[in-house]
């Protein structure tokens, strides 16, 4: 019996046990974290499925998987079909809403509905609640987790340390950071803020740390008061070394401490305002800050978020070094590869992807922001392809995409992807593959140079990019996910967004870090995509899309009769400003 096969069986006698009709997993842990390690990734252990987001419904009879345009091949590869069944979302389907709709439809009236707090957002909760408030629906909450909780498993304890980033990389010590976040809270007459967040409490800190999988940040939880920040962490990692950064403002106290001093907090008799951000607390958290008289209030956006977005020159002075050495890893990975097969040497995806690993730690790299893509052939068309094959032998022929980053000395993400041909110009791809790259490379260009205005959106570019591929169809290959994503402490920021989602709608400032990373796939022959992170810079009185990657583009893979006059233009100052030669 397969371990899910076990796991599921367990979880269903509990359900039983606990009359509960159906079950939400979802794919995070208690802080909301995008990447969690198998063991404490329940919905991985119910379904085998190990993509980064996605969450499930189980009952009795079924597991429902919900899963993004990024992850349809991998969940049907790595699911037991007769176990499992993968819904597939659309680009205009939000996850929350499908599952919202298939608990609807499989939920009758006084059944009962299972909801793990701790690993839920409130702003979750309160779109399932409204969902269901005509349906007499009965919601248990859990305040644990009856999967990865139980799972016997240990969970990996980290010996990573913590390090504080100095301020010439930062641009700005934490001590003005809270006077700003303490500004807005007496301006809202806010009594205290709880945030749980991780890369927004490393960003207000300055600490840095990885213990976490793909993340610099450190589990840890907050609360800012009108005149002080406490941080609930691992004492034993904050050392005398980083306390002398903090002024007496700060105060960092063990994270077992953090219910008591809430209830501590709310006991007087003034009647307090206690502000989170839906989105980004727990439900179990929402519980702990709401009993009593006091007030919560939710903020539609947490104040450090866009803070943390806007990142100032010393950041972005780093940011651009972190991506010089990326750019130098990706380009000695690509002359690996036809090296490599020009000397007549089989290496595999794995080689490939280790070779990359290696690659990062030679120019400094203290860990990856992600894991490593390195699909070749027909695998390419798997947009998140983090299992390369050992036994895929890249052929000269093969379009391989690579798709990477890391982190560097200050804790801020990098992300790149290029897709090339392995042999180089001796090299012959399908002529059908040079045309899909010549569309993605269209589509890319005109993201690159999409004209700013202080009211352009993450939507608006989208749309313009998604029009180019609309206007260039290609059988059967498919434009399946948004057009880019934030970057920043984590990989994948919000804000900003660039995508067709309601959420991408939010107006882009200078500094905020994206990516335009347009793509093509079909499942038979592979796929192609390409990737720069950019930032928004104001030169001339005029905002402008800057380029942070600039790592080469495969010429030989270039249709030139394929792009249009000013595509010549625009691929040409591509040229100039970074490595690519025509």
């Amino acid at each position: 019996m397969a371990e899910s096969d076990t796991e599921l069986l367990k979880l269903r006698n509990f359900l039983k046990k606990e009359n509960i009709d159906i079950l939400l997993i979802n794919s995070t842990d208690e802080y909301l974290n995008e990447y969690t390690p198998i063991e404490e990734n329940s919905r991985c252990l119910i379904t085998g499925f190990t993509g980064s987001t996605g969450d499930a419904l189980v009952t009795q009879e079924d597991v429902f998987l919900f899963v993004d345009g990024r992850y349809h091949l991998q969940a049907d590869e790595e699911t037991d079909e007769n176990l499992v069944t993968v819904v597939k979302l659309s680009m205009d389907k939000p996850q929350s809403k499908a599952i919202l709709e298939k608990i609807n439809e499989i939920l009758k009236k006084n059944q009962t509905l299972g909801l793990i707090s701790k690993k839920l957002s409130y702003a979750y909760f309160e779109k399932i609640s409204e969902n269901l408030a005509d349906k007499n629906i009965n919601i248990k909450e859990l305040d644990f987790d009856p999967v990865a909780d139980n799972h016997k498993t240990p969970k990996a304890q980290s010996s990573k340390g913590f390090k504080y980033v100095p301020i010439e990389i930062t641009g700005e010590s934490s001590d003005d950071k809270l006077k700003s976040i303490i500004k807005e809270l007496n301006q809202q007459d806010i009594d205290f803020y709880v945030l749980t967040k991780l890369e927004e409490i490393a960003y207000l800190t300055n600490i840095r740390s990885y213990e976490i999988p793909f993340n610099s940040s450190f589990k840890a939880k907050a609360i800012i008061t009108q005149k002080s920040c406490l941080i609930f962490t691992d004492l034993s990692k904050i050392t005398d070394n980083i306390k002398k950064n903090f002024s007496d403002k700060f105060k960092f106290l063990d994270v077992k401490k953090f219910t008591a001093t809430i209830d501590s907090l709310k006991n007087t008799d003034k009647f307090l305002k206690i502000a989170y951000a839906p989105g980004a607390t727990n439900l179990y958290t929402y519980r702990l800050i709401s009993k009593g008289k006091d007030r919560t209030e939710p903020l539609k956006e947490s104040i450090l978020s866009l803070l943390k977005s806007l990142k100032n020159l010393s950041e972005l002075n780093h940011m651009k070094y972190c991506f010089k050495q990326t750019d130098k890893v990706v380009e000695q990975a690509m002359q690996w590869v036809k090296t490599s097969i020009d000397n007549n040497l089989k290496i595999t995806e794995k080689d490939f992807s280790d070779k990359v690993k290696e690659l990062f730690i030679q120019n400094s790299a203290e860990a990856l922001s992600f894991e490593v893509i390195s699909a070749s052939g027909k695998n390419a068309a798997f947009i998140h392809y983090t299992n390369p094959d050992d036994k895929k032998v890249i052929s000269r022929d093969d379009l391989i995409l690579l798709d990477c980053g890391a982190y560097f000395e200050g804790g801020y993400a990098t992300d790149i992807t290029r897709t090339f041909v392995a042999g180089g110009k001796d090299a012959k791809p399908l002529k059908k593959m040079k045309k899909v790259y010549t569309i993605v490379l269209k589509a890319f260009l005109t993201g690159l140079n999409y004209d700013v205005t202080p009211e352009t959106t993450g939507f608006d570019i989208d749309n313009a990019v998604r029009g180019v591929i609309n206007e260039n169809p290609v059988d059967s290959f498919k434009f399946s996910h948004g057009t880019g994503h934030g970057v920043g402490i984590s990989v994948h920021e919000m804000p900003p967004r660039v995508s067709p989602a309601e959420a991408a709608k939010t107006v882009l400032k200078p500094g905020m870090c994206f990516t335009i990373e347009p793509g093509l796939y079909n499942y038979s022959l592979g796929g192609v995509r390409i990737e720069n992170t950019v930032t928004l810079i104001l030169q001339d009185n005029k905002l402008k899309i800057q380029s942070l990657s600039s790592a080469k583009l495969d010429e030989n893979l270039i249709d030139y009769d394929r792009l249009n006059e000013q595509e010549k233009i625009w691929l040409e100052e591509y040229a100039r400003n970074n490595k690519f030669t025509k």
